[in-house]
């Protein structure tokens, strides 16, 4: 039976080849012997995803049944772990995570050789080419520096077990939603290279690249958010974004891609941003590398952060200079197309391209801030650290010009619109939400953020509201895509009611307290009613009972708890949240004991639920425009 972990090495070892003769294939297929190559090139590309498959599938029922001869299975995996965490223990960890990323790699390249949409077989075998360029690299990758098969002479009767805080069922979702949008940029990357690569520009190509960042920005903003949402309710710090280098590395692709799918808009239009679409298509891959660099180079400690060989953030280096430096030489030989259509300063084009400039500076300055701290210790061996408050006054600056042209862009018409029409838009929009952000100054006139940030929630609800009342009259006749748009627009408006709401209503409190005492929350009395121990399959919990009163009337009750987890030798804190409409009483019972009490810290954050709730309809906005006759017809 051990023999059948030795051919999932060697389904690997033949997925590795295969790959490499479909590159041969593409490079042989400038002799234009396409109908041969072409009908080959797809048939190994579909060969090499079920030998992945089959490959991740073994090893997978290698973490099920506890098999220690593998040396991946012992150092994540426990005979006492429930079954979902067998499951997902596979990725939660370097080597595991890799497969699946290959895995999905090779999955996107599959769907692209069984496409029967691309017309032109010269195009398709460029694409499938490219794309199994990035799936050898992986491969090899994986084989060299990387191998889950790795086995173990003597296998132990026990294993390691798991990380504590990768128990959670975040992990069988998070990584692998994530890891759809990061690797699902490399085919909007498959197709700019392929049309770079053709002597004549087809426009219609670029159609092609639409749906495909449609779906992996739906799955990289959903997983961002659910990865935020683990963070919430298992770190214990009360906070949904902490701006880790790991969680900015996730931000910066969904920046870049945010960005092509607006730019595209213009391209597919217009016939412009030609070159820019091509550009952001590139980048957004590169961006995406890089975050596979920061996780695995071994230069930061994170709890996203694998402990890896520094080797091994070499070889991903390579693989990110490679996939950037080649492609940006391509695009410096190739002779760029120019429209010479021009358009005015009151038109969708400009809004678009302002929406483009905002996107990429707070990109960049993102990056900027996540590799300077990193650069710097290297360098001269120099610690600093790049925090909220950077971020806060640069990125926050940024967004709010960016948004504000989100309001007035559904109001705006290629190349021209007549000013009347637009200034009367805006006016009416202006001065409802001036009126409704007057009534939270006067609350509190002192949170200067949370009154912008409620500004500029309000201003996009009036904005998607205006703009449906104003099709309403022909909704049948209106485009998925414009439906799309204004999902996605409602769920940045919900989003920033999230923030406002987080950030200028949040109350915190905290203190040292014993069974039967209270501690008071923004009206709300909290008293630790009990604490007991419990003994769970794998790990122990001192769980502390608190029930929530406000003005004699019960509210509920909250169980917030110190788990321990013998077989990794660690403590955990796991945060007790009771939720009302869109609100959360949030608390952290830490170490204490019956004689001294213990140190409770609790939460009032007040409209914490819209952020999630915002970020699954921008989700949503991408799925719906996904929809529509143009982007169905070219997947």
């Amino acid at each position: 039976m051990k023999l059948i972990y030795e051919f999932g090495h060697i389904s690997i070892i033949i997925a590795t080849f295969l790959s490499f003769l479909s590159i041969i294939i593409f490079l042989l297929h400038f002799l234009k012997i396409y109908s041969f190559l072409y009908s080959l090139i797809k048939s190994f590309s579909e060969l090499t995803f079920l030998l992945v498959l089959l490959s991740f599938l073994i090893l997978e029922y290698g973490f099920i049944n506890s098999e220690f001869s593998l040396d991946l299975v012992v150092n994540n995996s426990h005979t006492t772990k429930p079954l979902i965490y067998k499951i997902s223990g596979l990725w939660g960890n370097h080597e595991g995570s890799i497969l699946l990323w290959i895995l999905i790699l090779s999955f996107f390249t599959y769907l692209i050789a069984r496409s029967r949409s691309i017309k032109s077989s010269k195009f398709h075998l460029s694409v499938l080419g490219i794309q199994n360029i990035i799936l050898f690299l992986f491969c090899v990758f994986l084989l060299f520096t990387s191998n889950p098969f790795s086995r173990n002479s003597n296998p132990p009767l026990e294993g390691l077990g798991l990380n504590p805080l990768l128990q959670d069922p975040g992990l069988a979702f998070h990584p692998p939603m994530l890891y759809v949008g990061y690797v699902g940029l490399s085919v909007s990357f498959s197709f700019a290279i392929a049309i770079l690569l053709n002597k004549k520009i087809d426009f219609e190509w670029f159609n092609y690249l639409k749906p495909w960042t449609l779906i992996t920005w739906a799955f990289l903003t959903c997983g961002i958010a659910l990865g935020s949402w683990w963070a919430y309710y298992e770190l214990g710090w009360g906070g949904w974004w902490f701006w880790d280098p790991v969680e900015n590395a996730s931000l910066m692709p969904w920046l870049i891609s945010t960005a092509l799918i607006h730019s595209l808009t213009v391209t597919q239009n217009k016939h412009q941003f030609y070159n820019w679409t091509i550009l952001l298509a590139i980048f957004g891959f590169s961006f995406s590398l890089l975050g596979t660099f920061i996780v695995r180079s071994g230069l930061l400690t994170s709890v996203h952060a694998f402990a890896s060989d520094p080797t091994r953030g070499v070889f991903i280096l390579i693989i990110l200079a490679f996939s950037t430096l080649i492609p940006l030489f391509l695009y410096a030989l190739k002779n760029t197309y120019r429209n010479e259509t021009r358009f005015l300063i009151f038109s969708k084009e400009t809004g678009l391209l302002l929406n483009n400039i905002f996107l990429v500076t707070s990109t960049l300055i993102i990056l900027i801030g996540t590799l300077y701290p990193l650069i710097l210790e290297t360098v001269n061996s120099s610690k600093i650290s790049v925090g909220a408050a950077y971020y806060n006054s640069t990125f926050a600056p940024i967004m709010i010009p960016f948004i504000m042209i989100m309001t007035f862009a559904p109001f705006l018409g290629w190349t021209n619109t007549p000013k009347n029409s637009l200034f009367k838009n805006i006016f009416i929009i202006f001065i409802l939400t001036c009126f409704l952000t007057s009534l939270i100054f006067i609350y509190n006139p002192s949170s200067i953020f949370g009154i912008i940030c409620g500004y500029l929630s309000i201003l996009l609800f009036f904005s998607v509201g205006l703009s449906f009342l104003k099709k309403l009259n022909n909704l049948k006749k209106l485009p998925f895509n414009f439906y799309g748009m204004l999902i996605a627009h409602l769920g940045l408006a919900i989003f920033l009611f999230g923030v406002t709401g987080e950030q200028f209503f949040k109350k915190e409190t905290s203190s040292q307290i014993k069974i039967n005492e209270t501690i008071i929350l923004n009206n709300y009395n909290l008293k630790l009613e009990n604490v007991n121990k419990i003994k769970i399959d794998n790990y122990l919990s001192e769980s502390g009972f608190f029930r929530i009163t406000k003005n004699g009337d019960f509210i509920g009750k909250i169980v917030s708890e110190q788990r321990f987890y013998p077989a990794e030798r660690t403590k955990t804190t796991e945060a007790g949240i009771f939720s009302f409409f869109l609100s959360d009483i949030y608390i952290t019972m830490g170490e204490g004991n019956f004689e001294e009490g213990w140190i409770v810290r609790a939460y009032y954050n007040p409209l914490v639920k819209c952020l999630w709730f915002g970020a699954f309809f921008m989700a949503l906005g991408g799925v719906v425009s996904l929809l529509s006759k143009t982007n169905r017809r070219f997947i």
